[in-house]
């Protein structure tokens, strides 16, 4: 082979190298890094804006709306479409300033919005500011009118919660508004379940589809909150969040559009929820509990289901109504609000916690017939006080019932003496360790877990919490206190409401609830959700002895000694109640306390009413919650519709004026 003949050879087979080279670089380009480099070159070429989506509606338990969406109107700047020169954005300033003018907006208010707006160059629409958000339909028209004179600005149509019952229920349901930074930075990051169709072709946000972005509306409270994720599921799944549609742009290498290549997704609304609460109850309870907090006082309700835990009615007053939240609070309004003494927007069913006083007798009833030898039949003298120690102290009772009294009388008479002598008497010696025992048997001193946040869990003391927190003994007067539901004794209503109805069934706590039903949107794929009964526990106690306290409450309420025989003989209803008024502060009003249940035959509900500082619970919380359960017993137990309607627009039934009232119990 000549010299010649080798380097041909070697050109040939450099030649050859290079070809199987680029061809093999062609092949890994063109074939098994297609999907990378195309979405890549996709991304360089597309942007996603995503559209808001409606949130979930929220309901009663027969559909009638608490919570929907109402469409509200701003005016957007999107920075790409501005025109660069700046007589041209000038002109479009001045002409949007002219617009504004009915709202007290200058020139440079909107000079400065947009120059924020632009300082990041975007295809997203941009609210101007709040000065042009939920403009009226005349600013609408006028910007579409003038739609070619301005480049970059446009309408957008938002969605913004709306409560057309205003305040009503508004606990319950709290609020929904604009997601806080603190919200946005924990929950940036969660996903809509599932993969988007156009995952992996690098089009951002499809790559990740997230649930929030900066301007999503969220829940802050009440149900909104509740309901805003379904944390069961891994990774939480959304709720009453809706999904956010997705446009995708053609744009150039300045990223201005071009033209909309498709609409890849619509909006979604997000679930639909159902709670337990009936809008009827719920209105006869807030006018009712109004009527008697008038404008001093404060209040609350909680109207149970005893078989299944279901909440009908909650009411706390006073209120605000959560529109208010939406639209904004002035500065000076909110901190007026905030440093009300009577803290409106404080859910005083669930967050309350009060002294529960002579409603707790029921409890203690209970836990000496478990704990001590004394039976029911056993009498005890009430001469109006009992003298304990030495020096002595003076137990006093709210009257002097004058003679001896069995537990029966004792209850239905709420006669302080007979629960003193359950403690001093040498046959019972009723211990604060059974108190303790049997109040958080049934439910107190913990959360009810009832589906709301800000649910407080009270307080049950004993000896150790005492000695830890007052650094003290725990001396025989407190017992003595704490047979009548005084000492250090908190409870909520709502846990009064629990009370009552484990009383009513037989014994068997529930934890309460407050969504009956959620109905998920299609892209879930998920069926509606059913919430059921939830048994916490059932009682350790005897039958027998559960009936001596429902005996012991129908007789308050059917004897003519009985604390709210007035009440019965006003009405008519077959309830078994009991009063209570709880001492707080000295020289103050006693909280007035009232629970009952009915019918007493065959019991369906259960109630608990507190009016704070409002004196005897006969006179004043008892009217309030018995006019609760005969519209309940009225529309669930007789099928009379007609008569609740009736009593939307009647006035809460007064006591006859010499009806003797319960007194506080006093050290």
């Amino acid at each position: 082979m000549t010299g010649f003949d080798g380097r041909l050879k070697a050109v040939g087979l450099f030649i050859t190298a290079l070809l199987t080279l680029i061809g093999g670089r062609l092949w890994m380009l063109q074939l098994t890094q297609w999907v990378d480099y195309t979405g890549q070159a996709l991304a360089n070429r597309t942007s996603v804006v995503g559209t808001p989506a409606p949130r979930g509606l929220i309901h009663d338990r027969e559909g009638r709306l608490l919570a929907e969406n109402r469409p509200q109107w701003s005016i957007t700047i999107t920075p790409a479409d501005l025109p660069e020169e700046p007589e041209q954005r000038e002109k479009i300033i001045t002409r949007l300033a002219s617009i504004l003018r009915e709202r007290d907006v200058s020139t440079s208010d909107v000079r400065e919005a947009i120059n924020r707006i632009c300082e990041q160059v975007s295809l997203s629409p941009t609210v101007l500011g709040d000065f042009a958000a939920n403009v009226p339909l005349e600013i609408v028209a006028q910007i579409e009118e003038q739609g070619l004179e301005l480049p970059g600005v446009g309408i957008s149509e938002q969605f913004r919660r709306y409560y057309p019952r205003g305040d009503l229920a508004s606990h319950v349901l709290g609020y929904a508004r604009a997601i806080s930074k603190e919200q946005y930075e924990e929950w940036k990051d969660l996903e809509y379940p599932g993969e988007p169709e156009t995952k992996g072709l690098g089009i951002e946000p499809w790559d990740e589809d997230p649930i929030y972005c900066p301007e999503s509306i969220v829940g802050h409270s009440g149900v909104e909150a509740a309901c805003e994720l379904d944390e069961s599921t891994d990774p939480p799944t959304p709720v009453l969040q809706g999904r956010r549609g997705m446009r995708v742009y053609e744009v150039d290498v300045f990223n201005k559009p071009l033209r909309l290549i498709r609409e890849e997704r619509v909006p979604e609304q997000g679930a639909s929820v159902y709670l337990t609460l009936d809008v009827e109850l719920q209105q006869i309870a807030e006018a009712a509990l109004e009527e008697a907090v008038g404008s001093k006082r404060t209040g609350a309700l909680v109207l149970l289901d005893v078989e299944t835990g279901e909440i009908l009615a909650m009411a706390s007053k006073p209120s605000i109504d959560p529109n208010r939240w939406v639209k904004g609070f002035a500065s000076d309004e909110y901190q007026r609000l905030l440093q009300d003494e009577r803290h409106p927007f404080y859910n005083k069913a669930i967050s309350g916690t009060y002294p529960p006083g002579s409603i707790f007798k029921m409890v203690s009833a209970i836990a000496a017939l478990e704990t001590t030898g004394v039976s029911p039949e056993q009498r005890f003298e009430c001469r109006g006080s009992i003298s304990v120690g030495n020096p002595p102290h003076i137990f006093k009772c709210w009257k002097n019932h004058g003679g001896y009294l069995n537990m029966w009388e004792g209850i239905a008479q709420s006669c302080d003496v007979y629960f003193y002598e359950l403690v001093r008497s040498e046959q019972a010696g009723l211990s604060s360790d059974a108190i303790a025992k049997y109040a958080r048997l049934f439910g107190m001193g913990q959360s009810t877990n009832c589906g709301l946040p800000g649910e407080e869990s009270g307080l049950v003391p004993d000896r150790e919490w005492k000695a830890d927190v007052k650094d003290e003994d725990w001396w025989g007067g407190d017992t003595i206190m704490y047979a009548i539901g005084q000492s250090y004794l908190k409870v909520t209503p709502i846990q009064m409401a629990v009370m009552t109805a484990a009383i009513a069934n037989g014994g068997t706590v529930l934890s309460p609830h407050i969504v009956r039903k959620i109905v998920w949107p299609k892209y879930l794929n998920r069926g509606p959700t059913l919430f059921e009964a939830r048994k916490v526990r059932d009682l350790p106690v005897d039958p027998s002895h559960m009936r001596v306290v429902q005996q012991g409450m129908r007789r308050a309420w059917t004897d003519e000694q009985g604390t709210a025989h007035h009440l019965a003989e006003a009405t008519g209803l077959p309830l078994a109640a009991k009063t209570g008024s709880a001492e707080v502060y000295e020289g103050q009003e006693t909280h007035a306390w009232f629970v009952c249940y009915g019918p007493y035959e065959s019991p369906r509900f259960a109630c608990a009413a507190l009016v704070t500082e409002g004196g005897h619970g006969g006179e004043v919380a008892g009217p309030v919650a018995v006019r609760v359960m005969e519209a309940a017993l009225a529309k669930y137990v007789k099928g009379d519709r007609g008569a609740v309607r009736a009593m939307l627009s009647g006035s809460v039934p007064q006591p006859a004026a010499d009806t003797p009232a319960e007194e506080v119990e006093t050290d």
